[in-house]
């Protein structure tokens, strides 16, 4: 039997491997079952502070750098 489940990789090159939402550690025997959608990933994402910018995704230590660089 082969199961699968989502995650959302961050775009930004990080130096410490892939950072991922949720995180791989944080995965659960139930995220492979219960499989769910991209628009429900994303929406639970975005409450953790990632963020969609046009066409890539980025952490929330990302867009927190991003933010401050807008706000210099």
């Amino acid at each position: 039997m082969i199961r699968s489940t989502k995650v959302i990789f961050c775009d930004e090159e990080h130096g410490i491997g892939d950072v991922t939402f949720p995180a791989f550690c944080d995965l659960d025997v139930v995220d492979f079952i219960r499989t769910p959608t991209v628009s429900a990933l994303r929406r639970e994402a975005r409450k953790a502070g990632w963020r969609r910018i046009k066409g890539s995704d980025y952490c929330a230590e990302c867009v927190e750098l991003m933010d401050e660089r807008k706000a210099k």
